[in-house]
């Protein structure tokens, strides 16, 4: 894979223009799974190809989680700074199944968001015969942060994708394991790969790691380990486990590092020789709660390519402040990672299998 070219890195800029350029030419078949799908300028224009290629016959199917009706730019939908465009978001999906496009939600909330934790998190293309994998949504911010998706014509690919985007449209949880990785498949894929790796690790997510991918990060054998996270988590109170988290990951020999923006980039690069990317945060909390999708990818000559371009601009990760602030954040970091690793997700986990997987229509 990649050295025939079925592979192509794009990063956001470069995915937008092929993914506008591939629907404006879809013949047959045009299949979006994402996570949050906003009603503003890069929303709008997306839906508007999907309703041209609708009018034309294609099929056109959508699947959107049921977070893009609660929130928009990250927003709860009843912040004031965001009222038009929840207005413009929910409009936005009638007008495209006035269209002809298929809309469907998927993992509602429940009743005081007792499944708020469950997320299907997947982010996956299919237009005609190839597909994208990755981690961008469509949105504007998505659009602007940095971040990457993976082009593929393979077919055992595509076919892969295209059968999971097929279950999850009916509900239908079970795992997929090939090249491809869904849901539960992801977690013992992602284990292997850093226990089995001898010489270099780079994990990379834009959120907090958690203890137990701390823990498992000290049991690797790989002289080399690098965690890429971002300076200041986007979730507030998860800010309060870092220096914990960091400090950890820095006595198991860890090297941190940070893009100079933020990112939205996850993938874990072992050895040179195996990239597993895609939507999973790479946390316990993302394998055993959300439905993810992810790529093994073993092509050396794709790897070297997506090596040059993301970790090219990585720099160190700045966690210094008073020893005594320090010590303070790191104790209570303590607590809070470990609320969070243990009674959070482990609350989580129990829920997820009882959420519904699609709203009722």
């Amino acid at each position: 894979m990649g050295g025939d070219g079925r592979l192509r890195l794009l990063t956001n800029t470069e995915f937008v223009e092929d993914l506008h350029r591939a629907l404006v030419s879809a013949e047959r078949r045009v299949l979006i799974q994402v996570m949050t799908f906003d009603g503003d300028a890069a929303g709008l224009a997306v839906a508007d190809l999907l309703a041209a290629a609708a009018g034309r016959g294609v099929d056109v199917r959508l699947l959107v989680d049921c977070f893009a009706l609660r929130y928009v730019s990250d927003r709860k939908d009843t912040d004031p700074s965001v009222r038009d465009e929840v207005t413009e978001t929910r409009a936005m999906f009638d007008r495209l199944k006035a269209a002809g496009v298929a809309v469907t939600f998927t993992q509602p909330f429940g009743l005081v968001k007792f499944f708020g934790l469950s997320r299907n998190h997947k982010k996956l293309y299919v237009v005609d015969d190839h597909a994208y994998l990755g981690g961008i949504n469509i949105s504007d911010h998505n659009f602007a942060w940095r971040d990457f998706m993976v082009r593929t014509t393979d077919p055992a690919i595509v076919t892969s994708l295209t059968e999971d985007f097929a279950r999850t449209e009916r509900g239908d949880r079970r795992s997929v394991n090939t090249t491809v990785l869904t849901n539960r498949e992801i977690e013992p894929a992602f284990t292997e790969i850093i226990k089995s790796a001898n010489r270099s690790l780079v994990l990379a997510s834009p959120y907090s790691i958690d203890v137990g991918i701390v823990r498992l990060l000290g049991q690797a054998r790989a002289p080399a380990k690098t965690v890429i996270t971002a300076q200041q988590n986007n979730y507030r109170w998860l800010r309060l486990a870092e220096p914990y988290i960091w400090s950890r990951l820095a006595r198991a020999g860890v090297e941190l590092r940070t893009y100079p923006d933020f990112f939205h980039a996850r993938f874990l690069l072992a050895d040179d020789d195996k990239l597993l990317i895609g939507s999973s945060n790479f946390s316990r909390h993302s394998f055993r709660c959300n439905q993810e999708v992810c790529l093994l990818i073993t092509d050396a000559e794709f790897i070297a390519g997506f090596k040059a371009r993301m970790l090219s601009d990585t720099g160190p990760l700045e966690v210094a402040k008073s020893a005594h602030e320090r010590d303070a954040g790191t104790a209570w970091g303590r607590v809070v990672a470990h609320f969070y690793f243990h009674v959070v997700i482990g609350a989580a986990k129990l829920v997820a299998p009882l959420s519904p997987a699609l709203v009722r229509r």
